[in-house]
């Protein structure tokens, strides 16, 4: 039987160049949806898992754009909050013979930068869950996120939840 996993943290944009082109060649960027967080729910919705992504979205084409995609790989998100005024970004430059890979992110005042505690309500969303899964970025983003990341493990903690 699958179980429910729940993951919490942002999903951003990001843009990338083809052909290893660096972020100042060319005029064209590819821009696909992505983060920690979101990449775990969608591998765990492949394998079967019952899945719940947890995120605040701008209430604008781009969030509802990050939605559809999401929804693509089964992944649920009965508990988005939307809000805020904009996506994170990211720039990302592929590694190309000695040349390292590059990233570059635009994340403040995102929605999930803006998240607070209390905006989400964990023992719903918790609910008939057996895993929560959050990483150390979502801490690392702003103060405020990283009380809303605290606030979910604390509940995590309290409703016996294996914590990833």
């Amino acid at each position: 039987m699958a179980k429910k996993i729940v993951t919490f943290g942002e999903v951003l944009l990001r843009f990338s160049k083809s052909g290893y082109k660096r972020i100042g060649q060319g005029n064209l960027y590819n821009g696909d949806f992505g983060g920690s967080e979101a990449n775990v729910a969608v591998s765990l919705a492949t394998l079967g898992d019952d899945i719940q992504y947890v995120t605040r979205l701008p209430k604008n084409q781009v969030g509802r754009a990050c939605q559809l995609h999401l929804n693509k790989y089964n992944v649920g998100l009965d508990h988005i909050v939307w809000g805020g005024d904009r996506l994170g970004i990211y720039y990302f430059e592929e590694a190309a013979a000695i040349r390292n890979s590059n990233v570059i992110y635009d994340r403040e005042a995102s929605s999930f930068y803006s998240l607070k505690p209390g905006m989400i309500d964990w023992h719903e969303v918790l609910r008939g869950a057996d895993v929560f899964h959050c990483s150390g970025i979502s801490f690392a983003i702003s103060r405020n996120a990283a009380d809303a990341a605290m606030e979910a493990m604390e509940v995590a903690d309290e409703m016996g939840l294996t914590i990833s």
